[in-house]
């Protein structure tokens, strides 16, 4: 009966009733908590068809996307003629077929905003254009996190902002929204700064470190020398790539007992704040770690994802399939404000979309006392819960291994090895790993599989590891950045002879794999 009613409403009239809520933290909370999670789906599906009724009028760019592909907006009068007829867009087939401004609502860059970029492979950057009176939307939603997560409303945060400076996307946003909301230094990825400024402010105040998880980590780790670090109440907010549980777990014990580490999950194609690590998706990232089964029958060929809520009413997203098989997200942004609108933008990461009923079902199957456990073990309330759906991320689908914030692709390491054709003819194939030492640094690892009859020499494999380290960094902007502030992340290649087991298992494969994934 809701979702009847709510297909009847105006959109203007529902936008106006969330926007009320949202400008409220305790509002927005107890909605969101006691709210039908199918309701808050079809309040997402109304506003995606509205999104692209805008966007197929106002934008050139999106206009052409569709007669280019046949697609008559007329005719599209429902979600499931939204599913099934209007095509996916991504960086690939639509953001490098048009100009910028085609691409903007109204066909014109935004008199007011900002622009952030994303790294680009071959030093060419994607911009992203922003109109001022997105923010508003955004800022209320990070808002929102900020409060439900850290308890941003009941006490004063002094916010450390450590991570890349410059145009991207994150630091940028990052000290634009929290300084309405706390106390913001940019400290960028300067450790230095960091302790020099706790020492300066003090033991007595709350901290809140942001930062990619590599800088986090060796933060901790490696300036334990200059500072005590559990003399001072800091909590982390981190993203930008996956981390293990064992991550946190081992960061937790260099901070005192109750401190936070949380992690978002963002882009800077959409925005930096898609989805959130509640303490309910933390917890239920635990459960399916210690349950085989309950991972077995969730993600049954794939490692334990990064697990996260995110708000329908901000995000429409559904799990399409790829060619090769592999779920993919495809995210409409439901801000009619955007310059940039984003309809059915699919990113190229893995993973799974689960309504918050599909997620708590599945536990509840392996794990009966679920609700009691997370009460328990976890300190959760029933008036805590949050009844938004779930993502789940293992990473990139399209061969990319994220560092420290910095994409890097298959076709970087083969642009670095072409530029020296005596190294580049020895290679039959390659593969890229992300992998930890034990102290849970960031590994990067290229496995490189070399040609009938020739020799893997210890000189050969160093000849390639120097070439690597000289050549990403000029053919990879971001990389650049994340490796000059970690050089742990410099290219480590191992060789191997011709039809080595880790390369002839994908002999029957149509394409290369280039990910080696641990097993």
């Amino acid at each position: 009966m809701a979702s009847q009613i709510i297909s009847r409403l105006p959109v203007l009239l529902v936008e106006g009733m969330e926007s009320l809520i949202l400008s409220h933290y305790s509002l927005t909370k107890q909605f969101l908590n006691t709210i039908d999670p199918d309701l808050l789906e079809e309040i997402s599906k109304r506003k995606a068809l509205n999104i692209f009724t805008i966007a197929a009028s106002e934008t050139p760019a999106y206009a052409k996307f569709l007669r280019r592909n046949r697609v008559k907006p007329e005719r599209i009068r429902t979600i499931a003629d939204f599913e099934s007829l209007v095509p996916a867009t991504d960086k690939v087939n639509y953001v490098k077929q048009f100009p910028f401004e085609e691409r903007c609502r109204g066909g014109h860059l935004p008199t007011r905003g900002n622009v952030d970029e994303s790294g680009g492979t071959s030093g060419i950057p994607t911009n992203w254009i922003h109109d001022f009176s997105e923010e508003s939307l955004l800022f209320k939603a990070v808002n929102f996190e900020f409060n439900y997560v850290f308890g941003g409303q009941k006490k004063d945060y002094f916010v450390l902002s450590a991570w890349s400076s410059g145009p991207w996307a994150t630091g940028v946003k990052f000290c634009e929204l929290m300084e309405r909301v706390a106390l913001v230094k940019n400290t960028t990825t300067d450790p230095l700064d960091i302790i020099n400024t706790l020492k300066m402010f003090g033991n007595k105040r709350n901290y809140l470190i942001g930062g990619y998880p590599p800088f986090v980590r060796n933060l901790l780790y490696d300036y334990d020398d200059q500072i005590s670090w559990k003399d001072y109440t800091i909590d982390i907010i981190t993203g930008g790539e996956g981390v293990t549980l064992e991550w946190v777990y081992h960061l937790r014990k260099k901070l005192q007992k109750k401190a936070k580490i949380v992690s978002s999950y963002g882009a800077s194609d959409i925005d930096i704040g898609i989805g959130f690590e509640s303490p309910l998706a933390f917890f239920i990232r635990e459960t399916i770690a210690r349950n085989p089964a309950l991972k077995q029958e969730l993600f049954p060929h794939n490692d334990l994802p990064m697990i996260f809520q995110y708000n329908p009413t901000t995000h429409y997203i559904t799990e399409k399939k790829n060619a090769e098989g592999c779920p993919e997200f495809e995210i409409t942004l439901l801000d009619k404000h955007s310059a940039l609108p984003k309809v059915k933008y699919n990113l190229h990461d893995a993973g799974r979309k689960l309504s918050f009923k599909e997620m708590i079902r599945a536990i509840e199957k392996h794990r009966p006392h679920f609700w009691p456990e997370f009460k328990s073990k976890a300190q959760g309330k029933e008036e805590d819960i949050l009844h938004l759906p779930f993502l789940c991320v293992f990473g990139r689908s399209d061969g990319t291994l994220s560092f420290d914030g910095a994409n890097v692709h298959p076709s970087d390491i083969q642009e670095c090895t072409e530029l020296h054709p005596e190294l580049q003819r020895k290679i039959n194939r390659f593969k890229m790993e992300k992998d930890f030492d034990r102290q849970h640094n960031p590994l990067f690892i290229i496995h490189i599989e070399l040609k009938k009859n020739c020799r893997g020499e210890k000189r050969l494999g160093q000849k390639y590891e120097q070439v690597l380290r000289k050549e990403l960094p000029k053919v990879n902007r971001d990389f650049k950045e994340s490796v000059s502030k970690n050089p742990k992340l410099a290219p480590r290649v191992k060789l191997y002879a011709f039809e080595h087991p880790l390369f002839r298992k994908d002999d029957t494969k149509v394409k290369n794999i280039y990910i080696v994934k641990k097993q």
